[in-house]
């Protein structure tokens, strides 16, 4: 393995440049950024500029990944993560792709498996497994601060899709044909982040609606945890006001998100307020995707696909049961 690990990306969009780019400048000490693709011409040109990069300009997907490069990020719409996840590592390239892996549980075995196959590392961009607050709460809850967890609440709602709001002309956030939805986009966050704090689903229940797009743009989930706790999921892109909580309640206390999703109050059993405020700050330094990818490279892990390979099995579960109307356990993969 070269002294730093050599980067390609697929994909110079918004996911890209917000996230992906600046965490590896700031691991240059590790890594460089060699070459890029992007089917929008002159895409690579422009946003290399904006970004302070100067990777090879790549004229197809087949251009870059015969670059001399270790390892590929994958940052384009979600149809293209699985096909795209395929052809690098049979081009022996490790790679770090956007959630969701796939559409379906069958598509990311298949990545799992030849990525295990070629000795590879395949990871997931699930971006709340880093997330430095959820760590916090996540320690919090395993030392015992709230109990045994009774309930987990979470509500993502807003007035508009992405396209509209946060990631402007991202249209193939609602276009079937991308593979774009609030269940494939949003709930994948949401239900993973759920499963991490309860431990995994038994089974789970759901309502969704394409009320005013061609996707699921209305989800609501019931979850039954193993571990005999419940949770309920509730997102939507057409609330007249956007709101988002998170609420978990256990048999001492509860935790909920407040200032404005910078922080969690702790509320104790018998209790009306709040006698703590937990921070992301006294997490200490957590480590992004990024880092973690390059951790798994040299350690050469043969698990770091697990949580973004069984967060499809939740996302697919919630697709079935919407559509079938049916109680749905999720096809969780063992190591």
């Amino acid at each position: 393995m070269p002294e730093k690990i050599r980067f390609g990306f697929l994909g110079l969009g918004k996911i890209a440049m917000s996230d992906h780019i600046p965490a590896l400048k700031a691991l240059a000490d590790r890594v460089e950024i060699t070459a890029a693709y992007d089917p929008v011409p002159g895409k690579v040109q422009s946003q290399s500029a904006i970004a302070g990069i100067a990777p090879k300009v790549c004229c197809s997907e087949e251009d870059l990944l015969s670059q001399d490069i270790d390892a590929v990020i994958i940052a384009t719409p979600n149809v293209f993560h699985y096909p795209q996840t395929i052809a690098a590592l049979k081009a022996g390239k490790h790679v770090l792709v956007e959630k969701p892996m796939s559409f379906s549980t069958a598509q990311a075995d298949e990545m799992v498996n030849l990525a295990l196959e070629k000795g590879l590392v395949l990871q997931v961009n699930q971006s709340r497994r880093y997330n430095a607050l959820l760590h916090v709460i996540k320690k919090e809850i395993d030392n015992g601060l709230i109990g045994d967890i009774l309930h987990f609440r979470s509500q993502r709602t807003m007035t508009r899709s992405p396209e509209m709001s946060w990631s402007l002309g991202a249209y193939w956030f609602i276009d079937p044909a991308y593979e774009g939805s609030l269940v494939g986009d949003i709930a994948v966050h949401m239900s993973d982040a759920m499963d991490w704090f309860c431990g995994r689903t038994a089974s789970l229940s759901a309502v969704t609606r394409k009320r005013n797009r061609k996707v699921e743009d209305e989800v609501f989930v019931l979850f039954n945890y193993e571990s005999g706790a419940i949770g309920t999921m509730e997102l939507s892109w057409n609330f007249p006001t956007g709101f988002r909580s998170d609420e978990i309640y256990g048999t001492k206390g509860t935790l909920r998100l407040c200032c404005g999703g910078l922080a969690f109050e702790f509320i104790p059993a018998g209790s009306t307020s709040p006698v703590k405020v937990f921070t992301a700050p006294s997490a200490g330094t957590v480590a992004n995707s990024q880092e973690c990818f390059l951790d798994a490279i040299a350690t050469g892990s043969k698990t770091a696909w697990e949580f973004g390979r069984n967060a499809i099995a939740l996302v697919e579960a919630i697709r079935l049961a919407g559509i079938e109307n049916q109680v749905k356990i999720p096809a969780y993969r063992k190591k």
